[in-house]
């Protein structure tokens, strides 16, 4: 027998493989690596559909906008009413912004830019617009608009809410300023 030979039989080798508290620690770090990817992937869903109900809040209120923009700030004929004249009903027949004043889709009817009800996809959205007169040289003073000079009168401002189920998802406010129609 050598003396190395001698040796190993004094300190028998130590059995390979992990003890039942290593594999517990290993188990408790994976667990949790694995409940943390969980609640990731879970976030991320929830920003995902609210990114989606947010971009498509946008689109209906630029609907509105670009369909807001080629009409006159208030009917020429009819320069002293406000909102809606006679006979105007639906929003397709709005001539002039002052005539989207207090109107609302109802929920799955909202509107796209050529005024047209949109389809079935949206009927948990609605819109609604308010349109106010505004002094073109202090844009936050809410002015009446008969109380206006009429060189004053085409300068509103348009604010459009979008929601979703009743609750409001996004707004958008935007100054429409037109020149006098009046004006030579």
């Amino acid at each position: 027998m050598t003396p190395f030979t001698a040796q190993r039989r004094r300190h028998p080798a130590r059995a390979r493989g992990f003890t039942l508290v290593e594999a517990a620690i290993t188990t408790v770090i994976i667990g949790v690596g694995c409940v943390a990817l969980l609640e990731l992937l879970g976030a991320g869903t929830v920003a995902n559909k609210e990114s989606a109900q947010l971009t498509t809040a946008m689109n209906l209120a630029g609907n509105v906008r670009e369909a807001m923009s080629s009409l006159y700030y208030s009917d020429p004929t009819a320069s002293t009413h406000w909102g809606p004249e006679t006979g105007e009903t639906a929003v397709s027949a709005f001539d002039d912004l002052d005539d989207f004043d207090g109107w609302s889709s109802s929920p799955g009817n909202p509107i796209d830019a050529r005024r047209a009800r949109l389809s079935n996809d949206y009927a948990a959205w609605a819109q609604s617009i308010k349109v106010e007169s505004i002094n073109p040289a202090n844009l936050q003073a809410t002015i009446s608009h008969l109380t206006l000079a009429p060189d004053q009168r085409p300068t509103c401002r348009v604010t459009v809410t979008v929601s979703h189920h009743g609750h409001t998802v996004y707004t958008q406010t935007w100054i429409a300023a037109y020149a006098d129609p009046s004006s030579p």
